[in-house]
């Protein structure tokens, strides 16, 4: 059994760092060590009941005795998270879930990043050479500072929606680029985003025989696999995003 903690962590920054993003760094060594990409905590917004469920968060970035996260208010728990200030205690739970595939041989590896799926697919690319990062947003103010990107081993190339940065149009076009470019059976695909975007990332990797993984998050109550809140289909039945996942096989998910 894989082990996690449940820590009182102290917050060390929380700030907006663009008009999607803000990022939090709390410390708290136990949940900083031997963290695989793709994985991803839960943390308890507040000490008492208010709100009830805990929130699940991407590892964006660990340093000895640091973790970082990247999230943007959606509701009521990332507003709350939103006020917290240095010093406030947060009790968070991880490491959770399977991470990113970290070694893929020979083959180039295609990182296909959208929204807040863009943390995950960051963190891998500091950690381990890659050979793209696709970002997808729908402008440049949603696009992450040069600061977050600078650790990155991997060629960074931008799809904005509106064309205000890079490429116009989806993600996907880029993709589809990429691999006219390359030898598509010497390529790894990785995606996190929305569903959507995943879904087209693995047509186009199955049209072109392309093997690679999804980050499918479903809604996590409880982040441990024991409430079944979280299902994802498979092609050998239903299984538990927070606990099997959240990182599924392409050949695995059903499109």
């Amino acid at each position: 059994m894989k082990k996690r903690f449940d820590e009182k962590a102290i917050v060390l920054e929380n700030r907006r760092i663009n008009d999607r993003y803000y990022k939090l760094v709390f410390s708290s060594a136990p949940l900083s060590r031997n963290i695989r990409p793709g994985q991803f905590l839960h943390i308890r917004i507040n000490e008492g009941q208010d709100p009830y469920l805990r929130r699940p968060f991407s590892y964006f970035r660990t340093s000895p005795g640091k973790v970082e996260i990247l999230y943007e208010v959606l509701g009521r728990g990332t507003l709350i998270l939103a006020e917290k200030s240095k010093g406030d205690p947060l009790m968070v739970m991880g490491p959770l879930g399977n991470g990113f595939r970290t070694a893929i041989g020979k083959r180039k590896r295609v990182l296909v990043a959208g929204g807040i799926g863009v943390p995950p697919l960051v963190n891998l690319a500091e950690q381990f050479s890659s050979d793209y990062l696709l970002i997808g947003t729908k402008s440049k103010a949603e696009i992450l500072p040069m600061a977050e990107l600078k650790k990155v081993k991997a060629k960074v190339l931008c799809a904005t929606e509106d064309g205000s940065v890079g490429f116009k149009g989806f993600v996907t076009g880029v993709l589809e680029k990429v691999i006219r470019e390359e030898d598509s059976r010497q390529l790894f695909i990785q995606t996190c985003g929305p569903k959507s975007m995943m879904k087209a990332v693995m047509a186009i990797a199955a049209k072109n025989g392309i093997e690679g993984e999804a980050s499918w998050d479903e809604s996590m109550a409880c982040g441990v696999g024991a409430c079944l809140g979280c299902m994802v289909d498979t092609k050998t039945g239903l299984k538990r995003a927070c606990a099997d996942g959240p990182v599924f096989s392409f050949s695995e998910l059903v499109p």
